[in-house]
């Protein structure tokens, strides 16, 4: 069984170079025997794949045709063994937000794992929210750390379908609040009621942080009667920002404190009182036999959660 695409590299590499030369170099073999494995490739294919002279080597007309699909089929070869390997390799491999190097228990999860496996290699992969989940179903990941409503009852349609395939675990809950500039009404105050909301402009999460977390929160907001602010950038962190220049408040979803000495020193942490809404981090992996460094990882986070619960 040929695992190397041997004779369509030949053909890609001779196409690349227009040269049975300097191909061969490249593919550490004898010129005699590429020509005899394009001679042969032609041969099973019914068709010759390069025009031959003295001077030059050039794709037929038929060569042109299938030269895409060949370095297609290089590509896949190259992933599917690279794949291969890294399934051998047991591997980490943990899809998680984009800018999730910034929450603080995400950090220390996988900091404090990596000290006790100091041998495994662990690939944290920054993906948006929607990508997340389908790292896990297609394998591309072992399990994924993401950020969800608390309860997972403000799941979309299309997210209610992918959560029913996934094993969830809750890691830490926090709960909404405010991050108040100075001179802002609520400035200085430790808690404010969810009645004191009605009017006020609030400044809202976009889906960068998952649909079904913006469309929570700015719901909640909007039943409790608030004004509901959004702009073309409304991640935490940019959020943070815009309370400052514009001096409205803003939605503090309880993730993003180390980024607050950098960016929004002065802001003030606001509390709600209420029903409120909470979110959750949450780790999810397909209910199936996990590779065994998964299942360590998965057992490790659930076993920290428990001992410190947040």
């Amino acid at each position: 069984m040929d695992l190397e695409a041997t004779p369509f590299r030949a053909f890609v590499k001779v196409a690349e170079h227009e040269s049975f030369t300097r191909a061969a170099a490249e593919l550490n073999i004898s010129q005699p025997a590429l020509s005899a494995m394009i001679k042969e490739m032609e041969r099973r294919l019914g068709f010759r794949l390069f025009e031959r002279t003295s001077r030059r080597v050039s794709l037929t007309r038929e060569g042109r045709a299938l030269i895409t699909n060949a370095k297609r089929v290089v590509l896949e070869h190259d992933w599917a063994l690279q794949r291969a390997r890294e399934i051998l390799s047991n591997d980490l491999r943990i899809a998680a937000p984009l800018d999730s190097t910034l929450i603080a228990e995400r950090a220390a999860l996988t900091e404090a794992f990596a000290t006790q496996h100091p041998k495994a290699r662990i690939d944290v992969l920054a993906l948006s929210p929607s990508r997340l989940y389908d790292a896990v179903r297609t394998d591309e990941a072992d399990l994924a750390l993401t950020l969800e409503p608390s309860a997972r009852d403000e799941l979309s349609p299309i997210n209610a379908v992918r959560g029913a395939e996934f094993e969830a675990r809750v890691l830490a809950t926090r709960r909404v609040g405010l991050l108040a500039p100075p001179g802002h009404p609520f400035f200085g105050r430790a808690k404010v009621t969810e009645s004191e909301l009605k009017g006020v402009r609030v400044a809202v999460v976009g889906r960068v942080h998952g649909g079904p977390l913006a469309s929570g929160v700015g719901r909640w907001l909007a039943e409790v009667g608030a004004e509901t602010v959004r702009t073309g950038e409304a991640d935490a962190i940019s959020l943070m920002r815009l309370a400052l220049r514009t001096g409205v408040a803003a939605v503090d979803i309880g993730w993003f404190e180390m980024a607050r000495p950098a960016v929004g020193p002065s802001l003030a942490t606001v509390g709600i009182e209420g029903r409120g809404v909470s979110t959750d981090l949450v780790m999810l992996r397909k209910p199936r036999a996990p590779r065994p460094l998964a299942e360590r990882f998965w057992s490790f986070a659930g076993a920290r959660a428990e001992a410190s619960p947040l």
